[in-house]
């Protein structure tokens, strides 16, 4: 290996494995423009052309081990999502920490719309109906009058 990389650059190409460098960059507080420069430069100094060429290349240093992929731990990713146990070993020794799931639908709720929907759809076909109606009732005066076809 030509020279031994700094601990940031170390930092970054590691990083670089499972996140982009914007999110490096936010994860370290530093520009992604930075990060690329650093995991450039650690390229660069480890004599190599591409990013997973470098892992490996640190992978298989005895200077770096198996540190060169390991990613670190981060708290936001480890978070409880919803629908989740909080802890299984908690729920098996019978402990209160219960599932986080949301309440059961109100099966009311979804007819109940529909009805809703079909009472006043019914009330403006009336009233479409009932002014058409009184359209065409106001206007019969006006129309010519229609011819006897019938035949003697």
């Amino acid at each position: 290996m030509a020279g031994r990389l700094t601990d940031r650059q170390l930092e970054c190409l590691q990083l670089s494995a499972t996140m982009t460098d914007k999110d490096i960059g936010r994860h370290l507080g530093i520009s992604h423009h930075t990060v690329s420069l650093h995991v450039r430069e650690a390229m660069r100094r480890l004599q190599v052309s591409s990013r997973k060429a470098a892992l490996r290349r640190l992978a298989s240093d005895p200077l770096y081990g198996s540190e060169a992929i390991t990613p670190p731990f981060d708290p936001a990713l480890h978070r409880v999502a919803p629908g989740d146990p909080v802890d299984d070993t908690d729920r098996m020794n019978g402990t209160t920490t219960a599932w986080l799931l949301p309440s059961p639908p109100r099966r009311i709720l979804r007819p109940g719309l529909i009805l809703i929907f079909a009472a006043v759809a019914a009330l403006v076909t009336v009233g479409i109906v009932s002014v058409v109606s009184v359209a065409v009732g106001a206007l019969a005066p006006y129309a010519p009058p229609t011819a006897d076809l019938t035949q003697d």
